[in-house]
């Protein structure tokens, strides 16, 4: 008897941590949604983001880095994440209202980065609430978003906050190979456009199409656009740029998609991967497709500033990681500030002396610092507590 009473116990016992460890598992109906929305980002699905996280935001309306879900804890931040799935879907007004909730509540770098973008984009932004469109077939595609507080994006350098050190990164845009576009809208306007939008982004030293010509004919190269990944490096080399843009632009007479890839022609490995798609052909369309894949690339590379926290030159350390945006292969200043240039009358200081002592090439990127090598080295030697800023 007390042998079945006390399997009766044990069957009683583990129905009930079943349906508790189940109950913790599947979440109230609010974290579903938020999990499912944040599943559908990642796909890109942002319409069915943005509804999931509105049933979300109905039963817990406050972002919180740490909301509790039965015995665990999450990063909950559904203001945040539809503000950006706003953003993406082209409705400015909208994201602005969500992304200002989620700092009054819990601000983060990813919400500050995407509202710096929301402001970049439309510096004469109406009145939150009223949604904007494009007014054509052109459908952004989606930026790499992460389920973390990483921020997908950062502040675009032309932040007036940025005092900039030295050049900036040195790229090469190379012809795009074409498939199913026709003569009627030119390959050779495609790559003048390409090569423009990177020049108006501010962002990068773009390499002359007259010298990328006569570098591709001493490589026997035309403008066709076929280049593969270790060509292009080598083009690359021979410009003495940084890094090369490549890619393909393709049609099938419906719609139309642009692949573009960044490689450091250093390392030779992909450093950014950008696409757009649209539902028409058109040179309006492919216009703002070609405008949308270079800014995506500049977000890639944002303006962080930062400290040297490690000075060995074969294993430098810094205290940015990925919540400032920074990515394995990036290439940062190490630098000196000197003495103040003061002015003889007034007294005030009109600049500050800035020695750089080299470059450092991030290795491994970790959420609040990172890993690199020294390259390119300039006069002294890098020490604790120099400044640092991306290239």
């Amino acid at each position: 008897m007390k042998s079945v009473n006390s399997y009766i116990k044990i069957a009683v016992i583990s129905t009930v941590l079943f349906m508790f460890s189940t109950m913790v598992i599947a979440g109230p109906a609010w974290y579903e949604n938020y999990q499912r929305g944040m599943k559908q980002m990642e796909q890109g699905e942002w319409q069915s983001a943005k509804l999931n996280f509105e049933n979300a935001i109905k039963v817990k309306p406050r972002d919180n880095s740490k909301q509790r879900v039965g015995t665990m804890f999450i990063k909950y931040f559904p203001h945040r994440e539809l503000g950006i799935c706003h953003y993406n879907l082209g409705s400015m007004a909208k994201a602005q209202e969500e992304l200002q909730i989620s700092l009054r509540q819990t601000p983060t770098p990813r919400a500050r980065q995407y509202m710096q973008l929301v402001v970049n984009d439309n510096p004469n932004l109406s009145t939150p609430g009223k949604p904007e469109t494009s007014g054509n077939d052109y459908i952004k595609s989606s930026p790499t978003t992460t389920t973390s507080d990483q921020p997908a994006t950062t502040v675009p350098c032309d932040d007036k906050s940025h005092q900039l050190i030295g050049d900036r990164m040195h790229l090469a845009v190379l012809p795009f190979e074409t498939r199913g576009i026709g003569e009627d809208l030119g390959e050779m306007n495609l790559f003048d456009k390409m090569i423009t939008a990177f020049i108006q982004l501010n962002r990068f030293v773009v390499i002359e199409r007259s010298q990328l010509e006569k570098i591709l004919a001493e490589h026997k190269l035309g403008l066709s656009g076929v280049i593969d990944q270790s060509t292009a490096v080598e083009v690359g080399k021979m410009a003495g740029v940084d890094a090369v843009v490549f890619g393909s632009i393709a049609s099938d007479k419906r719609t139309v998609t642009i692949d573009a890839r960044l490689v450091d022609t250093e390392t030779a490995e992909v450093i950014s991967s950008r696409d757009a798609f649209s539902k028409n052909l058109s040179l309006i369309n492919l216009s703002e497709m070609i405008t949308d894949v270079a800014q995506k690339i500049k977000n890639d590379f944002p303006i962080v500033d930062g400290i040297l926290i490690s000075a060995n030159t074969n294993n430098m350390m810094i205290d940015a990681g990925s919540e400032m945006g920074l990515k394995k292969g990036m290439k940062c200043y190490i630098y000196r500030e000197g003495k103040p240039v003061i002015h003889p009358i007034t007294g005030d200081t009109l600049a500050v002396k800035k020695d750089i002592l080299c470059e450092m090439q991030l290795t491994d990127v970790y959420d609040n610092y990172s890993e690199g090598k020294a390259i390119n080295h300039k006069e002294g030697i890098p020490q604790i507590g120099d400044k640092i800023q991306t290239k």
